[in-house]
């Protein structure tokens, strides 16, 4: 019978030098989807964790299956496998419950995992990738997580990337009014971003790798291309990367040398014609310079959202420049736990309802499929019967030659009926299971 599997890493089994080792294109997710060594299989990729599920008629080993994400991420099995999990069974459903509620995220109850196991799951049903099992685990796991956004408030206290990334933004200026916020990527978790930017500054720069992509946003920021980006981090005080990609898009030297560029005193390029960049960084100096009296950009804080990281970590090391990744944000965590574990007990007792259900409906389709195969042996042995009787009685009569067809069959239909369909429905799949043991015992 069919059973599930999965092997993935997490955060909360490797760091991020590790995880973005194991970031996986889209094309060669959607490559693997097609071409599926496996019954079923579904990619969940995200910046926190990668993850294979899979269904099969034959057994799949941790190793087998452990290797088969490592040749995705062109990575050596020997050199990753440490950092790995992997379940079964049972044990699958109660994982991607959890994963799917954001009860295993950094940031407990976050909303962006339900959006990204919801387009993991459409991708591999859309390309014939998942069947019945893996659709049925998918879309219980989503039911769930939706009813628990609905039923209690746990996703009221917000608690996904982008508001810890804006937590920190906080922490480092506590006059974000009079800085200016770039920001790197506008997806998903950009856009998200910049939601929460738009609540404290006026004063935001974007770029995405389609400058067509930015400038849909013209009305509450300016928009800069993407290859312009040196010319803006080197003078922003909070720079926030989103942006997929699979090497750094900002390095430690070009960033270097386009902070001590951009910290150059006016004289030092009056030289340089002056762009529209220029004289909206000249107002914003002005403006910090009139209400805190300290200088625009003497301290900066860098956010990279990314997986892998959009910048070389390094940057860090720059005076005056703080760097923060998603593993870091997860010490901001505690403050809203303390919160939400009031808002937990409820999510759980509907994640449990969730799982039962799920695990019943599992149980009880392997007991259907068990049940069918039995059904259509008793059909096959009537059948055989009837034509060993028939063969003894050559001169019969085509008419009672099809009477005695027709009598087997339906006196095999009916011990189905009586014994197997409804021992299904008055029992349990466990006791329903034992059942069937005993009948193969017999037929042995």
């Amino acid at each position: 019978m069919r059973k599930i599997y999965m092997a993935g890493m997490s955060h909360k089994v490797a760091e991020i030098a590790i995880r973005e080792k194991f970031y996986i294109p889209m094309d060669v997710k959607t490559e693997a989807l097609k071409n599926s060594p496996f019954d079923e299989l579904l990619i969940l990729a995200t910046c926190n964790r990668t993850e294979v599920y899979t269904a099969s008629d034959r057994d799949i080993s941790e190793e087998e299956l452990v290797r088969y994400v490592c040749n995705l991420a062109g990575q050596a099995y020997e050199d990753f496998a440490k950092f790995f999990y992997f379940k079964s069974g049972d044990d699958v459903a109660h994982h991607v419950m959890n994963v799917c509620a954001g009860l295993d995220s950094v940031a407990m109850g976050e909303d962006q995992i339900l959006h990204q196991i919801g387009r993991a799951y459409e991708t591999a049903r859309e390309l014939g990738a998942t069947g019945n099992s893996l659709n049925k685990l998918f879309q219980s796991a989503i039911h769930t997580t939706k009813r628990i956004k609905t039923e209690t408030n746990l996703s009221k206290l917000s608690c996904n990337i982008p508001f810890l990334a804006m937590k920190q933004v906080q922490r480092t200026f506590d006059d974000l009014e009079n800085r200016t916020v770039y920001i790197v990527g506008l997806g998903e978790m950009g856009s998200l971003m910049l939601k929460y930017v738009q609540e404290y500054t006026t004063n935001i720069f974007a770029s995405s790798k389609t400058f067509a992509n930015a400038e849909k946003f013209a009305d509450v920021l300016t928009p800069v291309r993407f290859e312009d980006r040196y010319s803006v981090i080197g003078k922003c005080d909070v720079v926030i990367l989103c942006s997929a990609c699979q090497e750094p898009i900002v390095t430690k030297d070009e960033f270097e040398k386009a902070t001590l560029l951009g910290s150059q005193p006016a004289s030092d390029s009056a030289e340089r014609p002056k762009g529209a960049l220029d004289i909206v960084f000249e107002r914003h100096c002005s403006k910090v310079a009139e209400h805190s009296g300290v200088s625009a950009c003497s301290r900066r804080l860098v956010i990279d959202l990314g997986s892998p990281r959009n910048a070389e970590a390094s940057i860090g090391e720059i005076p005056g420049m703080e760097y923060v990744c998603v593993d870091d944000l997860e010490k901001i965590v505690s403050e809203n736990r303390r919160l939400r574990m009031v808002e937990l007990e409820a999510a759980q007792k509907i994640l449990k309802e969730g799982i039962d259900e799920f695990l019943h409906w599992n149980r009880m389709d392997n007991v259907s499929k068990q049940i069918s195969l039995h059904a259509e042996h008793m059909l096959n042995v009537a059948n055989e019967e009837s034509e060993k009787l028939l063969r003894s009685m050559p001169d019969l009569a085509e008419e009672d030659r099809h009477r005695i067809s027709m009598m087997y069959e339906r006196f095999a239909k009916k011990l189905a009926n009586d014994y197997l369909y409804k021992v299904k429905a008055e029992n349990a799949p466990e006791d329903v299971q034992v059942f069937l043991k005993c009948l193969e015992a017999i037929h042995e």
